[in-house]
């Protein structure tokens, strides 16, 4: 009878290295397929954010605040209310828009608001608690953080090149107590930028998961975010960008176009609460996913021309974009 031959070890190293070799090669091929897919998700998001901009505008005639002025005195008055709230009902989260009590966002350091700010009064817990998938870019590496009070969110709205952003004067879509309409958007709706991707902060200054530099006034630091070169050098010590989508101060709800996408410069908020530099920001490779004001998708690569990312930016500003 004849005796059946099995592997040699030799051959049966050859085998596994070949299926080694074979894993080696599909891994990267199976990473870029998740990271199309998440992208892709990232994208749906921002188309949907888009169309329930274009709802807003078509109920109210404009589009929302970037974030709502509410009062004339106390230490955060100007950042109550996000943009991204008042979307809530038309991206299917009708329920949580209704846990928000309007009536109970003080003006003032007085009750029913007493640290003067929507994101330091508990009766705003509960709804700006909840997660919104729609704010989510799955390509983030960064989750919510176990002890947040409030639900983060991955897209900020467009304040212009400027630092500061109030009333008529703004140079982007959104700002402090902005509110704008299609007709003053003369430069194109599909040559202007609503939306950016950010990074959400991990509120720990000690990473560099999207750290910044805040320099409150009067604190000696000489940085001013509207030169965004003197922030650099000093040591971040803020890490909680985008981690309120409800609101609060500017970090939390604009971006600049200044800057290319994943600008190298550390952002910067100084020399107070009010004025911000911060570009926009992904996980993508090589740029980040943006919705412009007639509701479509562009993906703009980190290494776009500065003066074409500071035109999109402007919704009067007269520039000729022409391709990106």
């Amino acid at each position: 009878m004849r005796k059946q031959r099995g592997f040699t070890l030799v051959e049966l190293l050859v085998v596994i290295a070949i299926i080694g070799i074979l894993v080696a090669m599909l891994l990267p091929a199976v990473q870029a397929a998740r990271g199309a897919a998440r992208r892709m998700q990232c994208q749906n998001n921002m188309k949907q954010l888009g169309l329930a901009l274009h709802n807003y505008h078509g109920a109210h005639n404009m589009f929302p605040a970037g974030h709502l002025d509410t009062g004339t005195t106390g230490r955060a008055y100007r950042h109550q209310i996000a943009w991204s709230t008042y979307l809530l009902p038309y991206i299917e989260q009708t329920p949580v828009y209704e846990l928000i009590d309007f009536t109970k966002i003080g003006p003032s350091t007085s009750s029913p608001n007493p640290n003067g700010s929507a994101t330091g009064n508990p009766a705003f817990f509960a709804a700006g608690g909840a997660d919104i998938s729609a704010f989510i870019c799955p390509s983030d590496p960064v989750s919510r953080v176990a002890t947040a009070t409030w639900g983060p969110t991955n897209y900020l709205a467009n304040q212009g090149t400027s630092c500061r952003c109030r009333g008529k004067s703004c140079i982007g879509v959104f700002g402090h107590d902005t509110w704008t309409r299609f007709a003053e958007i003369t430069d194109g709706t599909s040559n202007t930028i609503a939306l950016g991707e950010t990074l959400k902060g991990d509120l720990d200054p000690g990473t560099l998961q999207d750290n910044y530099i805040f320099g409150r006034r009067g604190g000696g630091v000489g940085a001013d975010a509207q030169n965004i070169n003197t922030c650099q050098g000093l040591t971040p010590n803020a890490s909680d960008r985008a981690t309120v989508w409800f609101g609060g101060h500017p970090q939390h709800n604009m971006f600049s176009t200044d800057r290319a996408p994943n600008d190298g410069r550390f952002d910067c908020k100084a020399p107070n609460n009010g004025c911000t530099n911060f570009a926009a920001r992904s996980a993508h490779v090589g740029g980040a996913v943006f919705t412009l004001c007639d509701g479509s998708i562009q993906y703009i690569p980190d290494t776009i021309d500065l003066v074409i990312i500071r035109a999109l930016g402007t919704k009067r500003g007269g520039e000729v974009v022409g391709q990106f």
